[in-house]
């Protein structure tokens, strides 16, 4: 996996992770638990990815 590529997925967990924070600050948990889940699915996803090519 390059660099662009972990790049891109590690920029779009840390928008979905302050999209979270923002919903919780707006007391919006139904919307922050969907952004957090969407941010833990891309991670997972990252994580499967790496372990692919073995580079963990």
């Amino acid at each position: 996996m390059s660099y662009q590529e972990i790049k891109h997925l590690r920029r779009q967990i840390e928008k979905r992770l302050n999209r979270a924070m923002h919903h919780l600050k707006a007391d919006h948990s139904a919307a922050a638990y969907c952004e957090f889940q969407n941010a833990f699915e891309i991670l997972a996803e990252l994580i499967a990815r790496l372990d692919e090519e073995d580079t963990l």
